[in-house]
């Protein structure tokens, strides 16, 4: 990772694109940081198991933004054609294998925040998720023609489909969904030790079996990014990706009828549904920044957009810091969100003080994120 500054060759970058992943790692930040987590709003809370909240949106919003961006990468403007200027094939595997190596390893190394302890290191995690979707997707891209990439997006959903409905886990029936004994589950435990996954839920929301289903959530993003980059500006582009992502909504919820959308097990209804929202919201942008050029605000958002990586590691290391301090015998966030109710006069409840606590310490990463921005460095991987 490197401090650069924007390449001034850059035209075909899309603004929607930044002023998405800026209002996706804002709304990240706030969902994942209360003052108290026993006090917060359903909204922004994650379903804790079938079912889906504004809250189980973040995560697949990010993985759609993985593959626009992934698309505009593989994909070389008219004029680097024209001048010849490819990459060696080599010399991309080993830029994408980079890239996911990086990822890889920043995922484990804050997995061991905020004390280290080999016995229960958790390894799998958000950013080891997006690492081995990235590669994955990218591959696939490079390799298959689109219109087979979407053929192997629909049997990745049907054979994890079919395996969600029709495969047994040992001692139990065929398609049992719960909580406490899925199929994920079971192959987590097969290849980890328990102490080795997610500790705050008994099936673990990155695990192995869900991660082809989330590589189709980057795979939606690429499609998307297919029709808008390296395209003049249109409204009827947008307006297509925004009918995409409708159809793929209602494909997810009628589908969600024979198989839960489930985000922690990433089934493959909950991937129609919110990569569908996500379309939506993306080709919403794109009208809004892209076609309308409405630049007034988008620098706001933008300053988390061009720092997406660095923002959700700042997040995580603040975070896990916090989480160890005390004041007065009282957990930091615990502290601040009881001191916010108490200067107001208890005018602030306790859900919007614990609201107001992930609102300031998102400032506060928007400020450092800020200050890069404005001399245009950029931390990227």
């Amino acid at each position: 990772m490197a401090g650069q500054h924007p390449s001034a060759s850059a035209t075909t970058r899309l603004a929607s694109l930044d002023v998405f992943r800026g209002l996706t790692i804002a709304a990240m930040l706030i969902i994942s940081n209360p003052g108290d987590f026993s006090q917060n709003y359903p909204l922004l809370v994650h379903a804790e198991w079938a079912g889906i909240t504004p809250a189980d949106l973040v995560f697949p919003f990010f993985l759609f933004i993985v593959g626009v961006a992934l698309s505009a990468e593989l994909r070389p403007s008219v004029a680097q054609a024209a001048d010849g200027r490819r990459l060696h094939a080599s010399s991309r595997y080993l830029r994408l294998a980079r890239r996911a190596g990086i990822l890889l390893v920043l995922g484990l190394l804050l997995n061991a925040l905020p004390q280290f302890n080999p016995a229960t290191w958790r390894i799998p995690g958000v950013l080891q998720r997006i690492a081995l979707c990235y590669l994955t997707a990218s591959m696939i891209s490079l390799h298959v023609p689109l219109r087979w990439q979407w053929s192997i997006g629909a049997v990745i959903l049907l054979g994890y489909a079919a395996l969600l409905r029709f495969a047994s886990v040992p001692g139990l029936p065929p398609g049992h969904l719960d909580a406490l004994a899925n199929l994920p589950r079971w192959v987590d435990l097969a290849v980890f030790s328990p102490a080795h996954l997610f500790n705050e839920c008994p099936t673990d929301p990155e695990g192995l079996l869900s991660t082809p289903s989330a590589v189709v959530s980057v795979l939606l993003g690429c499609w998307a990014g297919h029709c808008l980059i390296n395209r003049p500006v249109s409204c009827r582009w947008g307006m297509r990706v925004i009918a995409s992502g409708f159809v793929c909504s209602v494909l997810g919820w009628a589908g969600s009828l024979t198989i839960p959308m489930v985000k922690i097990i990433w089934t493959p209804t909950y991937v129609l549904f919110a990569g569908g929202w996500a379309m939506m919201f993306f080709g919403l942008c794109y009208l809004l920044t892209d076609v309308r050029q409405t630049a007034g605000w988008m620098w706001v958002a933008q300053v988390f957009g061009r720092n997406a990586i660095l923002s959700y590691v700042l997040s995580e290391v603040a975070s896990d810091t916090l989480s160890v301090m005390d004041m007065h015998g009282t957990p930091f966030s615990l502290f601040v969100t009881s001191r916010i109710i108490t200067l107001s006069g208890r005018l602030v409840s306790p859900r919007l003080g614990s609201l107001l606590y992930a609102c300031l310490l998102t400032l506060t990463i928007w400020s450092v994120c800020w200050i890069l921005y404005r001399r245009r460095w950029f931390i990227r991987v």
